[in-house]
């Protein structure tokens, strides 16, 4: 799927050199996909966990 939309973030020091030493502890080679998997893997997961109960699958059955 092609991005178009960017977003930027911004980190102090610290931070930044946490993410650094996660980086290259865990070989994480490209850092932009890594971010947005970890991103939206969590903007998904409590997207589902909000949705009210008489829409949820497993409630249907």
């Amino acid at each position: 799927m092609l991005r178009k939309k960017a977003i930027q973030i911004r980190l102090n020091e610290a931070e930044h050199k946490a993410l650094d030493a996660y980086c290259s502890r865990f070989g994480v080679e490209n850092r932009s996909r890594w971010i947005r998997e970890l991103l939206m893997s969590e903007v998904i997961h409590r997207l589902e966990s909000d949705v009210p109960l008489l829409f949820r699958e497993e409630e249907m059955r």
